[in-house]
Order: structure tokens, then C-alpha cells, then sequence
């Protein structure tokens, strides 16, 4: 098992920096110090070391950013997404924020040649998309939110500018630039906030 964890952790770090096509098995074997035939005693193909790797890079996702933020129901709405925006803030701007998102580089890498990812990555936007927009919805009806809020529109549009960061990020290699509009989409969330006064007032109107 310690052959799999070095051939999973090397080929997790290498898809970061070179990208999946530019990384190849000998690349990791190099890496790892495993030899060839634990590799193949372990995986079959690269592909399945790579869906090997996005799983648990998603598993990772679930549990640093989404467990203690959008799962977390001792928190109101609003406390959740702000949470949520400070977990990714700190994925971001960490010095690994400099390779970008490994979702959405392996995203734009793969997504037009291979299918099969392109639809793993698909379903992983799409949930944690529908996960921001319940967010919102019980928002709505707590109060934490106006109830014209468009939720649906508003978690796609989160989703893509988070990426979209991600990109300047790794593009000009500032995390500055990711601060600022992380921060800007805190904003775009706070206007769409029931202000507290309106809320306190309601709730004495609704005895």
C-alpha cells in the first residue's frame, strides 16, 4: 500500500503542475521511486491512476470546504456561503493556488478529447452548484435572503467566477487578484441579504 500512496500523491502533484496529458506513467514512476510492475500491480492504465487521483481530490474538496461550510446547518445561510468563500479563499491564495484549480485545469484539458472525465467533472461542478443554490433557497425562507433571488443563476455564476479566479490566479501568478474577487462575490451575496433591522422587524410583525 505504501507503493499506491507514493504513485497516487507523485501523480496528484505532477496533474497539478504538467497537466494529465504532459505527465506520463514514467514521469511518476520517476517520481515516486516505485517500480513499473508495483504500478501495474496497483492500476491498470493511467486513466485509472487519474480517476484514482480526482477521486480523492474530490473527497478532499467535500471534506475541507464543503463539510464545515455548506453542511454545516449550526450556521445560517448566509454564515454558510461566507464560510464556504473563506475556504476557497484559502485554496486560492495558497502558494498551490499558483497551479490554478485541479478540477478546472483537468476541465479544460480534457473535457473536448475525453468524455468520460469531462462527465466526472460535470457532475462534481453541478452538485456543489446545487449544493450553493439550496443554500440560497433556505435562505430565502429564513430570511437570510430576498426571495427574488435568482439561487439558481447566482450558484452557476458563483461557480464560474470561482474558477474564473482560479485562472487569473495561475495566469499572473498574484493572489491578489483571487483576494479581490473572492471578495467581490461576497459582495455580489450581500446585496441579495435581507438587511438584520428588516429581518427583526419582520419577525416582531410575524409575532
Amino acid at each position: 500500500m505504501k507503493a499506491k500512496k507514493k504513485l497516487i500523491s507523485s501523480a496528484s502533484r505532477l496533474f497539478h503542475e504538467k497537466g494529465y496529458n504532459n505527465t506520463s506513467v514514467q514521469d511518476v514512476l520517476d517520481d515516486s521511486s516505485v517500480f513499473r510492475n508495483n504500478f501495474y500491480y496497483h492500476f491498470d492504465s493511467k486513466e485509472q491512476l487519474g480517476f484514482e487521483v480526482l477521486g480523492r481530490r474530490m473527497r478532499w474538496w467535500y471534506a475541507y470546504v464543503i463539510e464545515p461550510s455548506l453542511d454545516n446547518h449550526e450556521l445560517s445561510p448566509s454564515q454558510r456561503l461566507n464560510v464556504l468563500l473563506d475556504r476557497v479563499l484559502s485554496i486560492g491564495t495558497s502558494k498551490g493556488g499558483e497551479r490554478g484549480c485541479p478540477f478546472g485545469n483537468l476541465a479544460q484539458e480534457m473535457s473536448c478529447i475525453h468524455e468520460t472525465f469531462r462527465q466526472a467533472l460535470s457532475d462534481f461542478f453541478s452538485g456543489i452548484a446545487a449544493r450553493v443554490e439550496e443554500c440560497f433557497e433556505e435562505g430565502k425562507k429564513t430570511g437570510d435572503f430576498n426571495r427574488d433571488l435568482p439561487s439558481g443563476e447566482v450558484a452557476d455564476f458563483a461557480i464560474a467566477a470561482i474558477q474564473g479566479s482560479f485562472l487569473l490566479r495561475k495566469t499572473h501568478r498574484d493572489p491578489t487578484i483571487f483576494e479581490k474577487n473572492i471578495e467581490m462575490l461576497r459582495q455580489m451575496f450581500g446585496r441579495w441579504a435581507v438587511p438584520v433591522e428588516h429581518w427583526t422587524e419582520k419577525k416582531g410583525a410575524d409575532g
